[in-house]
């Protein structure tokens, strides 16, 4: 019978970081403690000095995703390797609806993508972007087979529902236990001022950033909210980037609404100045980067709990396709990588210097995705019966981000230059080491799809 023991480390457990050591069995967490009070064992991994975290889980990645004629470049292989070298153990992507399609045949083609080459387990949400009374009808038995959590966009032609089929869509996953999530943006506000940018000649990376000033994001999340509202029906805004969606979701939670919000790794360490470079339209995402108080505002929402979640969106567009829009900021594919970046973010820029605590760093980037959508306990903790999916984090090791110290296929790293202490030297997905001191050692398909339940008496006590 196969174990594994980690000892010497600090394990940042339920009830707050503590010296212990993690026997490991048959793919699950089997004892926490002393190594002397544990089973005995000839597989030791020495974490003396290290840190112990639950495998960071990034709900919100594309991965092969087609958009504005072009395709991302990490696929279910590369993306989930470059994934588990940051120290991550679980991804959730999208099954996109084609028009005219259902959403079973969105879920069976993106399965057909992944399963047999991802490094790590993965989970889908289901994309809809044509409500037709059939898949409204379908909603019911996609959360019964095991995929609870539905995004629509309130943007993007062709892409964008109305309010009518969201509140339709709120009626069905209140009723059968499913979770709506929303790239929130007021198309015809973004649409008028980019037309109007367009006309007068304003092609530059900028005037992305201008033709979606924070009103577009905070008109559509106060929307929401109170479709929502009016069917008690919880709901979770995906990328939230200004300082005015921080307000409403606090005033949400107030009241007591189930709301739930994140934010991304690149609108806490970057602003708009950024589009004023001459490689700014490599930096071109939907909602765009914001400035610095939008950045303070989002570092409160994480510690106050406004904001429950620090996801990556991870869409790695290459810099070719960027350039298809180097003449007209409308034609740009919106999206960057960031897969591996957001343990080592979140630990130097939220642990070491903004005071984030190491049990909340774990809340916003592990526990809270898995209680959200579907995974808690299996995922997300360090618990006896719990996946042994883990991440071993040297607390002093620096390291330079950048094209050079990771392992995404893009050519053009959103973070290029910023320096962080300390980075994930192992990872280990369900026991099994995949990492290790920079090398990925695992190994293609040994990952799983996961069947999600989401419980939503639970979800009401995440902040």
């Amino acid at each position: 019978m196969a174990r594994t023991m980690i000892t010497g480390g600090k394990a940042v457990l339920p009830t707050g970081a503590q010296q212990v050591d993690i026997l490991i069995e048959n793919e699950k967490i089997a004892g926490i403690g002393q190594a002397s009070s544990l089973a005995q064992t000839d597989n030791w991994i020495d974490a003396k000095g290290q840190i112990v975290l639950p495998g960071l889980i990034d709900m919100h990645v594309h991965f092969l995703d087609r958009f504005m004629g072009t395709i991302s470049l990490h696929d279910f292989f590369t993306g989930t390797r470059a994934a588990a070298c940051g120290g991550v153990t679980t991804i959730i992507d999208f099954a996109n609806q084609k028009k005219g399609g259902s959403l079973a045949d969105a879920i069976e083609h993106k399965r057909s993508e992944a399963d047999g080459h991802v490094v790590i387990d993965y989970g889908l949400h289901a994309e809809i972007t044509d409500p037709t009374p059939a898949v409204m009808k379908e909603v019911r038995s996609i959360i019964k087979a095991g995929v609870p959590s539905f995004k629509v966009y309130t943007i993007y032609e062709g892409m964008m529902v109305d309010d009518g089929a969201l509140l339709a869509l709120f009626e069905q996953t209140s009723r059968g236990g499913g979770l709506v999530i929303v790239h929130a943006e007021n198309n015809f506000i973004a649409d008028r001022l980019r037309r109007e940018y367009l006309r007068e000649g304003k092609t530059g990376a900028m005037y992305h950033a201008l033709s979606k000033p924070n009103i577009v994001e905070a008109e559509a999340i106060g929307r929401i909210a109170y479709l929502a509202g009016h069917l008690k029906a919880p709901f979770y805004i995906v990328h939230m980037s200004t300082r005015e969606g921080r307000q409403i979701m606090q005033h949400c939670r107030h009241k007591g609404q189930a709301a739930f919000a994140e934010t991304c790794t690149h609108y806490l360490c970057l602003t708009d100045s950024v589009y004023r470079r001459r490689d700014g339209i490599n930096y071109i995402i939907s909602p765009p980067l914001r400035k610095q108080e939008d950045i303070e505002a989002l570092w409160e929402g994480l510690h106050e709990g406004t904001i429950s979640v620090v996801s990556t969106d991870d869409a790695s567009f290459s810099v070719e396709s960027k350039r298809m829009g180097k003449d007209s900021f409308d034609k740009v594919p919106n999206g960057m990588a960031g897969v591996e970046l957001r343990l080592p973010v979140m630990f130097s820029e939220g642990v070491l210097k903004r005071g984030l605590s190491l049990e909340r760093m774990v809340e916003l980037t592990s526990t809270n995705p898995a209680r959200l959508f579907g995974l808690f306990p299996q995922k997300g903790v360090i618990q006896v019966g719990s996946d042994a999916d883990l991440v071993i984090l040297d607390p002093q090791k620096k390291v330079k981000l950048g094209m050079k110290t990771t392992h995404m296929v893009t050519d053009f790293c959103s973070l290029e230059g910023l320096r962080v202490t300390g980075y994930p030297v192992m990872t280990l997905s369900r026991g099994k080491v995949i990492v290790e001191n920079g090398k990925f050692v695992g190994r293609q398909g040994e990952g799983r799809f996961l069947h999600r339940k989401i419980d939503f008496n639970a979800i009401r006590n995440v902040r």
